[in-house]
């Protein structure tokens, strides 16, 4: 997506407005012209970091430590009433999804990278800190895992999302999503028509 215009968004992947509104904004670049960017912002951004940071590159060739661990999907994100989300946990850091999202956006497959992230958590339940998780995102949105997992492992994008989250907190956003549209800031579950209205203004 190209165009003068660019939507700076705040998201979290656990968050379901954010979710729906990336979905919006999907849908509105069919017929707007504008670029999205996705920015990140923790909803938990004291919660522990968790998974495979520990771990051997000799854990990428073995599947009983990949920690896939899902619960019951969510089948289908109505557009107005999104459910809870489909791994909860109150101690969930997505700290590392959004390192993950850093290097896909690096190697130019960030918005495909993110699309099977969310198809994987919204979908089928996917538990956003395991490897298992993040690879398969990572293969279905054509990028090479080997050189992301050498680029996580060493916590090479941490500071960058620990220093996003904290300029977008600067900048007056509280929550997800928030989108800033030339100098307007909306934020909340923002409809399609609003959206759409902000962009052409």
């Amino acid at each position: 997506m190209s165009g003068e215009v660019v939507v700076t968004t705040w998201f979290d992947y656990t968050c379901p407005h954010s979710h729906l509104g990336l979905q919006r904004l999907d849908t509105l670049s069919e017929e707007l012209a504008f670029t999205i960017d996705r920015r990140p912002y923790l909803l938990r951004p004291d919660a522990p970091i968790t998974g495979f940071l520990g771990q051997s590159h000799q854990a990428e060739s073995q599947p009983s430590t990949w920690g896939l661990s899902v619960r019951r999907p969510l089948i289908s994100l109505p557009e107005e009433k999104p459910g809870l989300e489909p791994f909860s946990s109150r101690s969930l850091s997505t700290v590392l999804v959004h390192e993950a999202t850093a290097c896909a956006r690096e190697l130019g497959r960030e918005r495909e990278f993110y699309l099977a992230v969310a198809m994987e958590y919204w979908e089928r339940g996917a538990d956003l800190e395991s490897i298992y998780t993040l690879r398969m995102s990572a293969i279905k949105a054509k990028l090479d895992w080997r050189l992301m997992w050498l680029k996580l492992e060493s916590g090479h994008y941490r500071a960058w999302v620990m220093e996003e989250h904290r300029a977008a907190v600067d900048r007056g956003v509280k929550g997800v999503p928030s989108y800033l549209i030339g100098e307007q800031l909306l934020a909340g579950d923002v409809s399609q028509g609003e959206l759409r209205s902000a962009l052409r203004r």
